[in-house]
């Protein structure tokens, strides 16, 4: 794939406008979202990896083969405790996720955690515009039965709060796993995956 960076946006009014399918990426600020980014771009080092949890406040854009854009948008959850950093995030991601140009909403969870409050809201929200596609990542740091109990777990609740998702998918960015189906996503947003480990 061809990639490259495009820009940044610290603000709603800073956002570009594209004629392309725009995929988003969005996570908690621990799920290792920048590393899974990096493998599926096959690039080392383009979607860049914070020091602190949550420093990052904006949202980035990337090309791939100038037919898709991706958007890494700002780790959530550890922002929360700091209301500086909060009222900022707030009204980026709210604008952000209205963009009709947006075809997937990629939401990425660590494997070995339940959903707390705020992974619901923010899915609950954003599968109300389009079926959401989960993503867990760090699957190369739980047994194949572990992620099988918590799929089942997830799955679960989100038929219990009525989250419409696509797809789950299980990836490592370490092992390379899961990385192949999220690139037929990118260069074909408009494609069904099918989940091969229901």
């Amino acid at each position: 794939m061809d990639t490259r960076y495009i820009t940044s946006a610290a603000k709603p009014e800073q956002l570009p406008d594209f004629d392309l399918p725009e995929l988003a990426f969005i996570g908690r600020s621990n799920t290792g979202k920048s590393s899974l980014l990096n493998a599926l771009l096959g690039r080392r080092s383009l979607a860049r990896h914070g020091r602190t949890p949550g420093q990052t406040q904006m949202i980035n854009f990337f090309s791939v083969n100038d037919k898709v854009v991706l958007a890494d948008l700002p780790g959530y959850g550890y922002n929360v405790a700091r209301r500086d950093v909060a009222k900022h995030w707030q009204p980026m991601v709210d604008t952000y996720v209205r963009r009709p140009n947006i075809t997937a909403f990629l939401c990425l969870h660590d494997c070995r955690r339940n959903f707390q409050e705020l992974d619901e809201r923010l899915m609950f929200m954003l599968g109300r515009q389009l079926p959401i596609i989960l993503v867990l990542t760090k699957t190369d740091k739980a047994t194949r039965n572990e992620i099988r109990k918590q799929k089942e777990k997830l799955k679960k609740r989100m038929d219990e709060l009525g989250i419409d998702y696509q797809v789950i998918i299980e990836t490592s960015a370490t092992k390379n796993q899961g990385i192949a189906e999220l690139k037929a996503l990118v260069l074909d947003p408009h494609l069904q995956v099918e989940d091969e480990n229901s």
